[in-house]
């Protein structure tokens, strides 16, 4: 969004929350991406998901459209928008998923066209993670078989809240 006079980005809680919610013109989030980040997005774009959920607990840090670290009971927590509970933010929350494991060219030609199949499944299977409230696809792993179950990345919240944010992290770890 941008002022009628200098053209200039205007940072708000209105702004932030049209943009997680994906209510921004082509123009408008060019705009925002080419300009200089407020410190107060992070807390705007907090509030902007927490208005898309139907729970309680405090969002601490997005790891994904679908997934969150939140804070429930002093502790922080793996949390899916539809409000499953995955267990510990430094966890494996993918062991409490619903999971559809794709092994054979039939499973695999349920997801790719034909002419797009070029991954061998005699090499690897496709792991879907689903959220086990609502169905919604969390993550897609692409793996050997028998590859262990691995997160992508498990963030340093301390150091994210502390030194990043330059505030105390809300919970006890």
């Amino acid at each position: 969004m941008t002022t009628a006079d200098d053209r200039s980005p205007v940072s708000s809680q209105e702004t932030t929350t049209a943009l997680v919610q994906r209510k921004l013109s082509w123009e408008e989030l060019l705009g925002l991406m080419r300009a200089p980040k407020e410190e107060s997005r992070f807390a705007e774009t907090l509030v902007a998901l927490q208005e898309l959920v139907d729970w309680e607990e405090q969002i601490l840090l997005p790891l994904g459209e679908n997934l969150f670290i939140v804070a429930k009971d002093g502790k922080a927590i793996v949390k899916t928008k539809a409000g499953a509970e995955l267990g510990p933010w430094n966890g494996n929350w993918k062991m409490h998923c619903r999971v559809i494991v794709r092994r054979t060219r039939e499973d695999f030609l349920e997801i790719y066209p034909e002419e797009h199949l070029t991954i061998d499944p005699e090499l690897v299977e496709i792991r879907e993670f689903l959220c086990p409230v609502s169905g919604t696809l969390l993550d897609v792993d692409c793996v050997p078989p028998t590859f262990p179950v691995e997160v992508d990345f498990t963030p340093d919240l301390p150091t994210f809240y502390n030194e990043w944010l330059g505030r105390d992290l809300p919970v006890t770890l």
